[in-house]
């Protein structure tokens, strides 16, 4: 927790609003969801449960309690306001069910209360679509950095590229994202493959090349200084977080170069 407080920004956002009254049987509903959409790459390291209370083929309840009835998920994507979770086939549910969803990564982790929205299924079984009822500020804020964690790679998207080799010889990439975050790519003018990069994530930065090891700063281009060696540590997770979640939209030499690095 406390790298996230360390490295990650609050957000203020209001509470999700309150579950429907309408407990319909299972039928895909309209998700009304406004907030953007952040997709969760299956390389990210996140775990998602999702507990409630498990129904018969009829629908009906099994018991009048979650407690115990926990199903394991895959987070497709997340916004501030809900999620939703690839689920193994077969599962009952009705809208308006009353869920906790429980998400971690290494030893971070945060329960969010939620209810579904929408149910849809696809090859791989059930997907739920869950809007939040997080009225805790503390759990509120532990979510938003998680979101955070998420987006600062799923958003980030070419912004510019030289037409040939600039000043330093090379040609450049630009990326930036929707949040603090932006990476640039220096690519060899002969064959175009990958040279060096630097990412800005937060208050991080971090630069390698090819043949060389990476480095650390705290700050940023203004004013950055070397990482110390507890940072080193707590900046690189993060950076193997956000390489782990970049998009199709980076090209794959660039995503397999950052991966040469993070580990």
């Amino acid at each position: 927790m406390a790298f996230f407080k360390r490295f990650l920004k609050d957000h203020v956002s209001s509470p999700a609003s309150p579950a429907p009254e309408t407990p319909l049987r299972v039928l895909p509903a309209v998700e009304r969801r406004t907030e953007e959409r952040h997709a969760v790459s299956q390389d990210f390291a996140l775990k998602a449960t999702l507990s409630y209370v498990g129904r018969d083929v009829t629908g009906a309840p099994m018991s009048d309690s979650r407690h115990g009835w926990n199903w394991k998920g895959r987070l497709v994507d997340c916004s501030e306001a809900g999620v939703r979770i690839q689920l193994g086939a077969g599962l009952q549910a009705v809208i308006g069910e009353s869920c906790d969803l429980r998400l971690g990564i290494q030893d971070f982790e945060v329960i969010v209360p939620c209810h579904v929205v929408n149910i849809t299924e696809n090859a791989e079984g059930m997907v739920f679509g869950l809007q939040h009822e997080i009225f805790d500020e503390t759990a509120r804020l532990k979510y938003l950095r998680l979101v955070d964690v998420v987006a600062l790679g799923s958003t980030l998207l070419l912004h510019s590229r030289t037409p040939g080799p600039d000043d330093s010889g090379y040609v450049v990439e630009n990326y930036r994202s929707s949040r603090s975050a932006r990476l640039t790519v220096w690519r060899h003018p002969a064959d175009e493959s990958v040279s060096a990069f630097e990412i800005q994530i937060n208050d991080c930065l971090l630069r390698a090349a090819e043949g060389q090891g990476l480095e650390y700063f705290t700050g940023d281009d203004a004013g950055s200084r070397p990482a110390t060696a507890v940072q080193c540590h707590e900046i690189h997770q993060l950076f193997q977080w956000v390489v782990a979640n970049l998009p199709a939209a980076v090209p794959a030499d660039v995503r397999d170069f950052l991966r040469g690095f993070a580990g």
